[in-house]
């Protein structure tokens, strides 16, 4: 399970949106030696100025689909970990990570109710400077 955290190093930015994960992961629970339930829990504020029924129709198709790629890659691990650094396991055997880590202290819990309010009036100025406004927006 994850959730979004904030850090001193990576502060929101005047002509970006930073969506929240307010709780995301997968479980994984066994229902025999070759079988398994996979399930996918997604609870996002993607903030921005998304209309609620684009968040919810997208998430519709979205997860499922995720799902299905998994589904198809988890009936090709096996023979494809044999050909690809079988004994490398770092979810197993944690000091085969080789990726930095950041310290528990440095790190907040980003609530959705609590985050920075960015002005997005800036936005389009943002998006202008880089030649992406729309024939509406430059009207």
């Amino acid at each position: 399970m994850n959730y979004s955290v904030k850090h001193t190093k990576y502060p929101p930015k005047k002509d970006m949106v930073r969506a929240v994960s307010i709780q995301t992961g997968y479980l994984i629970q066994s229902n025999g030696p070759t079988s398994c339930t996979l399930t996918y829990l997604a609870q996002v504020d993607p903030r921005g100025s998304l209309p609620k029924w684009v968040v919810n129709k997208s998430s519709q198709f979205l997860a499922p689909k995720a799902m299905k790629k998994i589904n198809k890659a988890c009936l090709k691990y096996r023979e494809w970990k044999q050909r690809h650094n079988p004994g490398y396991k770092p979810w197993l055997y944690p000091e085969q990570n080789t990726l930095s880590s950041i310290p528990m202290s440095e790190l907040s819990i980003q609530h959705a109710d609590s985050l920075e309010n960015i002005d997005e009036s800036g936005l389009s100025e943002a998006r202008e400077e880089r030649g992406e406004c729309s024939d509406e927006e430059a009207n």
